[in-house]
């Protein structure tokens, strides 16, 4: 009874870690802003949404910076921890990341794991985005990116 309890216990934390990790407030797309604002119906992918540059989004408190430059995927966390993915673009707002090496505890993938984003909007320098598990569509969240600077 104990074990089951346990093992209960462990699913529940880990989702709830996963759940925090990678959800994030999107209040921020009802906010009034003069900054311009797109929305994305197009399957055109001779130009994408997202350049080679740097990002960020925030974790909690911290930071996290994002950073896609020819053909890759990398999100830096504090302690030298990282996620590295090779991006494949479906449209010019829609991507497929492919996850090829990884230094981050408490993940529920692994090398291999793929996902999908779509970007839903740009408000500025923000970019609203969902994402998707590949093949479990179990895991689903929101966000944004900030744009921080071109490559």
């Amino acid at each position: 009874m104990m074990k089951k309890f346990l093992f209960t216990l462990s699913i529940v934390t880990l989702f709830l870690t996963f759940t925090n990790a990678f959800c994030q407030d999107v209040t921020y797309a009802f906010e009034e802003n003069n900054s311009s604002e797109t929305t994305f119906n197009s399957n055109n992918t001779s130009n994408t949404i997202l350049e080679n540059g740097t990002y960020s989004y925030k974790l909690g408190s911290k930071e996290v910076i994002v950073s896609i430059k020819n053909g890759y995927y990398t999100e830096t966390y504090a302690n030298n921890e990282f996620i590295k993915a090779k991006i494949d673009w479906l449209t010019e707002n829609q991507y497929t990341l492919t996850i090829v090496d990884l230094n981050k505890e408490n993940l529920p993938f692994k090398e291999g794991t793929k996902l999908t984003t779509k970007i839903t909007k740009v408000k500025g320098n923000q970019y609203f985005y969902k994402s998707d598990l590949i093949d479990t569509h179990k895991a689903s969240w929101t966000g944004k990116f900030k744009k921080i600077t071109n490559i």
